[in-house]
């Protein structure tokens, strides 16, 4: 399996343009796969560079309904006529970040939620072999205090997000079960546990952002926290590869703990696994 990292909050050089955001190219035995897609074209602009043809992608994934993760999901409609676009049914619902009293809209455009190329998910869905999507991670262990200034809209109200649009992807090939997941808001922990759930199995890589830093206040979770999900990462032989609302400082932090089975995915970066 083939990752390249085409939009990220940092570049691996300065011949990638980046942004705060996230969108991975993936190619496996079978599909070529984008994991959400950023909140602009740059997206487009890296695969040129990476040598990723948007018209061949057969699959593309948004992982919960934010504006850095889906919100260039028009753009990418307009470049590929074919692929099917796997969105949790309420990730089109209204989301917002609260800062300093207000609710700021970051949701997604809901006016693409019933195009043709558009498939709404549910708990969990078997895309094809070897391709699981899952969501309703209900255990709330080592979760992130920054989820607490993110809102979404149920029903007439407005209420503190409950992450049930929010959903990862478990990839079975060769023998490996990878774990691609986006914020993880609903807690990398929980995420892990559930994957391993649903395959029965151990994982054997993880790719997602851990949601330890928050972009609005600048503020990163405590040591506390971030010591207790890195202790609780190494029980195993997972391999992790992060980015995006991690965050450096707390990157920095697990990695003491982790050492190399813990790398940073920036824009332009490729790996194989």
């Amino acid at each position: 399996m083939i990752l390249k990292t085409l939009v990220e909050n940092t570049s691996v050089s300065s011949d990638y343009k980046h942004k705060h955001g996230m969108c991975f190219y993936i190619e496996t035995d079978s599909h070529k796969i984008l994991f959400d897609l950023g909140k602009n074209g740059l997206f487009l602009e890296n695969a040129e560079k990476m040598g990723v043809n948007i018209s061949e992608i057969d699959i593309v994934i948004i992982s919960h309904g934010h504006v850095d993760h889906g919100v260039a999901l028009k753009i990418f409609l307009e470049n590929n006529h074919s692929a099917k676009v796997y969105i949790r049914d309420n990730a089109f619902d209204k989301h917002y970040i609260k800062l300093l009293g207000f609710n700021i809209d970051v949701g997604l455009d809901s006016s693409l939620k019933y195009h043709p190329q558009v498939v709404l998910t549910g708990d969990t869905m078997v895309v094809d072999h070897g391709l699981t999507l899952f969501s309703n991670v209900e255990t709330k262990e080592c979760y992130s205090t920054s989820n607490n200034a993110l809102f979404a809209k149920m029903g007439k109200n407005i209420l503190v997000d409950d992450f049930s649009h929010e959903q990862s992807l478990i990839i079975s090939e060769k023998g490996k079960q990878i774990l691609v997941a986006g914020c993880s808001h609903t807690g990398i922990i929980n995420i892990k546990n559930k994957a391993e759930q649903i395959v029965n199995n151990k994982i054997s890589y993880i790719v997602a952002g851990f949601h330890l830093y928050n972009p609005v206040s600048r503020k990163v979770e405590s040591n506390t926290l971030i010591q207790e999900i890195a202790e609780r990462l190494k029980d195993n032989s997972t391999y992790y590869d992060t980015c995006h609302c991690t965050g450096k400082k707390a990157f920095y932090k697990m990695k003491e703990v982790l050492s190399e089975r813990l790398a940073y995915l920036s824009t332009g970066s490729e790996i194989e696994i």
